[in-house]
């Protein structure tokens, strides 16, 4: 197992996103082809999220062994990779029985590239305001960009996925989050 970490820790951070991004290529070539063509994008986004949660569960092999307070590096991630593959998997199958709607004939690209550039500003965020902040701006604006006009709602929502996000990590798991060079500057920390 340690040779497989050492690979996962060096060359595998490259390679095993390169793979994951052929299968999800092979994956959407094949339904485009096949009688599964009017939800080629549903599968290659699925499988997308599949490829994902497994290079993810699989790159924390990789993790230098440490723990805090008897969770180690690699629990958490582990979750919410473990989430991600058995959620993709729901929605693949639930595709291949023919229970999903087909694609639409077109889309919104301008709004998936908002949410990209959004999703990028969260990662930068995290830095200066940490995580707590930058979460639910990030959730809040999320759903202002899909089309959501329920101020106190959304408001409730954010504030919710940040509270959640407080009490599983910080609390049950004991795993801080970032708070970021703002608030660690006004908290003196």
């Amino acid at each position: 197992m340690e040779s497989f970490s050492s690979w996962v820790a060096g060359s595998g951070q490259v390679i095993l996103p390169l793979l994951g991004a052929c299968i999800v290529l092979l994956a959407w070539a094949l339904a485009r082809r096949g009688s599964m063509r009017k939800y080629a994008g549903r599968i290659a986004l699925d499988a997308a999220l599949l490829a994902v949660g497994l290079v993810a569960y699989i790159l924390t092999y990789g993790f230098p062994s440490m723990s805090f307070a008897g969770v180690d590096a690699e629990t958490v991630p582990r979750l919410w990779a473990g989430l991600l593959v058995a959620l993709a998997m729901a929605r693949l199958i639930r595709v291949f029985r023919g229970k999903d709607s087909p694609d639409p004939a077109s889309g919104r690209l301008d709004k998936v590239f908002l949410l990209i550039a959004l999703l990028v500003l969260k990662i930068v965020g995290i830095t200066f305001v940490g995580y707590y902040i930058s979460a639910g701006v990030f959730v809040f604006v999320c759903g202002l960009l899909l089309g959501y006009r329920n101020l106190p709602g959304l408001a409730l929502v954010a504030g919710g996925w940040v509270a959640f996000s407080y009490f599983v990590f910080y609390r049950l798991l004991s795993v801080p989050l970032p708070t970021g060079l703002l608030l660690a500057a006004v908290l003196g920390r």
